[in-house]
């Protein structure tokens, strides 16, 4: 199952309140799912949703269930001394508030394979029943937890039967056309996007390095765009000198950096845009597939209603295959421009474009 997949049914499991463990390679986005599912939801609903996140690689049994203090209750005209847990963080979400404050929320058990044996053993009836000890999540909340697979060196500890026979285990596979729609959602550099649909292989790539050391993953490559953006000049070109190269290979791997950097390079010699509006017909359209599709990615990520007309025109100087690859991303990207007059004209000439702008 993929997260597009995941997303569709994610909220009929969330009504359930059944929990769910997530389990997926390092760096597939997990965490950013449920960021994310947050956010839908509290918009889907019109109000908001909470959110509490406990890492659970970090956590401690009495983190769960709270300190023990002294307390008193009164039985039979006699105060009797007793242990009581301290209310334990989880029972607030992240901006500080109590978790009845919200309707509908989601605990988070982040690096839930990571923690400890004891840890795991002490979650089970938060993950059966909502609750431990004298601490329950309101009505409308669910536990959803997070891990690694058990054979990616991600310090995954033993799995417990019954553990697991208390929550559904939902496996998320790697898809390239989910991911590159997020990515374009997140306003992620279009150079990347492209990198990773002409390098899936190495994006995408099943288990960890031999050797360790940093390694290319969805979650690495959307942080070196993000230290690369950084270091733009002035013309908003990303850099290609030897430390911006160094930097990325200590963020994805040297083998991948230098695929990287040629991704970069060449767009460097792709026309820039305001070239393109100012004279669609005449600007050079690349020949290699990789240039074509970065071109493609960038004119998706920049065109707007007004620019739809000239940026058209020089699409249809393009390979008739990047056609719905830029009409999908673009719309999805900004649905308005599904009507301009640039675009139905388009869509009504080409069959497989219309069906494609139709589906977003």
């Amino acid at each position: 199952m993929n997260f597009t997949m995941l997303s569709d049914r994610f909220r009929a499991l969330l009504d359930a309140r059944i929990s769910l463990e997530i389990i997926s390679a390092p760096g597939r986005g997990k965490s950013t799912f449920i960021e994310d599912t947050i956010a839908r939801e509290s918009a889907r609903d019109g109000e908001p949703w909470g959110l509490s996140t406990l890492f659970l690689a970090t956590q401690t049994p009495p983190d769960l269930i709270g300190y023990i203090m002294k307390g008193e209750r009164v039985y039979d005209g006699r105060v009797l001394p007793i242990s009581e847990p301290t209310m334990p963080g989880w029972m607030f979400t992240r901006d500080g508030k109590p978790l009845s404050h919200y309707k509908r929320g989601i605990v988070f058990l982040d690096e839930y394979g990571q923690g400890e044996a004891d840890v795991k053993r002490a979650s089970a009836e938060l993950l059966l029943n909502g609750r431990l000890g004298p601490w329950a999540i309101p009505e409308g909340w669910t536990v959803v937890a997070a891990s690694n697979r058990a054979s990616d060196r991600s310090g995954v500890t033993k799995s417990f039967d019954f553990v697991i026979n208390r929550r559904c285990e939902i496996h998320v596979t790697d898809d390239l056309a989910s991911w590159e729609s997020w990515a374009f959602a997140k306003g992620v550099d279009p150079t990347f996007i492209t990198f990773a649909n002409q390098n899936p292989h190495i994006v995408f790539s099943d288990g960890v390095p031999d050797k360790q050391g940093p390694w290319c993953t969805p979650r690495s490559l959307v942080m070196a765009s993000t230290l690369l953006g950084n270091m733009r000049d002035a013309d908003g070109r990303l850099p290609v000198d030897a430390v911006a190269v160094e930097i990325a290979s200590g963020m994805i791997g040297e083998a991948a950096a230098a695929q990287l950097f040629a991704m970069i390079r060449l767009g460097l010699e792709m026309p820039d845009y305001k070239d393109i509006i100012a004279n669609p017909t005449k600007v050079k359209v690349p020949t290699k597939p990789d240039a074509q599709m970065l071109v493609t990615y960038n004119l998706a990520a920049r065109v707007t209603a007004q620019d739809a007309d000239p940026v058209i025109t020089y699409m249809m100087r393009m390979p008739k295959e990047f056609a719905v690859t830029f009409a999908k991303v673009a719309c999805v990207r900004e649905p308005r421009l599904i009507y301009t007059n640039a675009f139905e004209k388009w869509a009504d000439d080409n069959a497989t474009l219309m069906t494609a702008i139709t589906t977003v």
